[in-house]
């Protein structure tokens, strides 16, 4: 609709074409007539909203005025309301209950754009969707400003004209104040599962079997493996329908998990039998809902005893305190990207940990600033390229001679070792200590 003047503004225009007698009393006469005739279907829509009906009672009064299917989808891609029923077993799947776009017509989306424009744009715009012979309509659902899903309207039918595009741009607006109306869209188990995050991590429960016991009456299946996912809003603002809603979501993306709310913290805990946290597909999902709500998500270690949660919730909650809304990371932290910095930021006397810098790393700063030469950031180079030579210097955007010519003035100059392990070892932790402390 971007482009696409308003009901009110068209109307407007036609009044000054009038009076300018560039349309006729026929023409104006029409125009009125389309004008009002909208009005009215705009205030069938808000009536019945006021009268309390449905998401699904609502897209059967813009069905009949649009006369082509329309989706309601959040951001996790969960259907949450349709009409006529939808029924695409080639795009569509149950997971955990819910109705939900496959992770191939996601991807698909996110390949061809629409999902960012969904995302930017705050007025429906139509595109057309590989393999499908019709336009596809698509409008985002917005609550402060922050994306809590879409609508979409498959021109299976007839094709949109403008009317129906603003038709669609109302209802938007209307499923936004139905979502922060309508109590259906909160957690019903949400209490619950807050209570066993609660003595998950106060260290309530007696056993490792205790916990699995829990986990089997929540309908969630024990495996090899867990992890834990905290999610937190960018800024405190965003936060614009109750937890359990964003709780909701959460489960769907990752199948055979539990979430509820710890310290004010939306947390998700994870069985899995890989050793590593989450598919490709499932990544990409959390990585779209928490770009349109505006969140960001820290994830701890793998782990195996649930008896040890409380540690790897630690993991996950320093790591969103060590960020803030100026902080340019990425939408998920990983714990192993930040372990060290958390291990430094536990230790009382920062001395300390200053004082752990290997004496030539700080001469070799020294001598730097000094001289202009680069010899700390060739050494944190090499380190960085798993001590491969050439990879470094590829890097450094130098020759190898050069590169092996700075190894041999750093060996004169700090007594640098590059063939023994422990003091290599010795480098990497002192320029980790160093970039942590911002002492570079």
């Amino acid at each position: 609709m971007g482009n696409i003047l308003s009901s009110d503004a068209l109307f407007t225009t036609a009044l000054e074409q009038y009076k300018t007698g560039e349309i006729s009393d026929e023409c104006l006469i029409d125009k009125m007539m389309s004008y009002h005739q909208l009005q009215l279907k705009k205030e069938k829509l808000f009536n019945s909203l006021r009268q309390g009906q449905s998401l699904n009672d609502l897209l059967k009064i813009v069905y009949k005025f649009i006369n082509n299917p329309i989706t309601v989808v959040d951001s996790s891609y969960s259907i949450l309301a349709s009409y006529p029923k939808v029924v695409d077993e080639r795009n569509l799947e149950i997971k955990n209950n819910r109705l939900t776009i496959k992770n191939v017509f996601s991807q698909n989306m996110k390949d061809n754009k629409i999902t960012e424009k969904i995302y930017h744009s705050i007025y429906p715009f139509t595109v057309k969707v590989e393999d499908f012979p019709y336009d596809w309509t698509f409008e985002s659902v917005r609550i402060n400003q922050a994306v809590v899903g879409y609508v979409c309207v498959r021109g299976i039918n007839k094709d949109f004209s403008d009317e129906d595009l603003e038709i669609i741009h109302e209802l938007s607006r209307i499923i936004s104040i139905a979502l922060q109306k309508d109590s259906s869209f909160s957690n019903p188990k949400g209490i619950k599962h807050n209570h066993f995050f609660r003595e998950l991590f106060l260290n309530h429960y007696d056993s490792e079997e205790s916990i699995k016991n829990q986990l089997s009456l929540f309908g969630i299946k024990p495996d090899m493996y867990y992890y834990l996912i905290a999610c937190d809003f960018i800024d405190s603002k965003d936060k614009i329908l109750s937890p359990e809603y964003y709780c909701q979501q959460l489960v769907s993306i990752l199948p055979n998990s539990i979430t509820g709310i710890y310290n004010g913290i939306i947390i998700t805990l994870v069985p899995t039998h890989f050793i590593r946290p989450y598919s490709d597909d499932n990544r990409d999902r959390l990585i779209t809902f928490l770009e349109m709500n505006n969140m960001i998500a820290t994830v701890s270690f793998i782990f195996t005893e649930l008896m040890d949660s409380s540690t790897y919730f630690e993991q996950c909650q320093s790591m969103l305190s060590m960020i803030d809304s100026s902080t340019s990371c990425g939408s998920i932290l990983l714990y192993g990207e930040y372990c060290f910095r958390h291990i430094t930021s536990i230790i009382d006397d920062p001395s300390i940990i200053i004082s752990s810098i290997h004496p030539a790393m700080k001469f070799m700063k020294k001598y730097d600033e000094e001289n202009s030469t680069e010899y700390l950031v060739t050494l944190e180079t090499f380190l960085q390229k798993n001590r491969s030579a050439p990879a470094a210097a590829e890097a450094l955007h130098i020759h190898k001679s050069t590169f092996f010519y700075r190894i041999e003035k750093m060996k004169s100059l700090f007594g640098i070792d590059i063939n023994d392990a422990d003091k290599m070892f010795a480098y990497e932790i002192s320029l980790k200590i160093m970039n942590v402390c911002h002492l570079r």
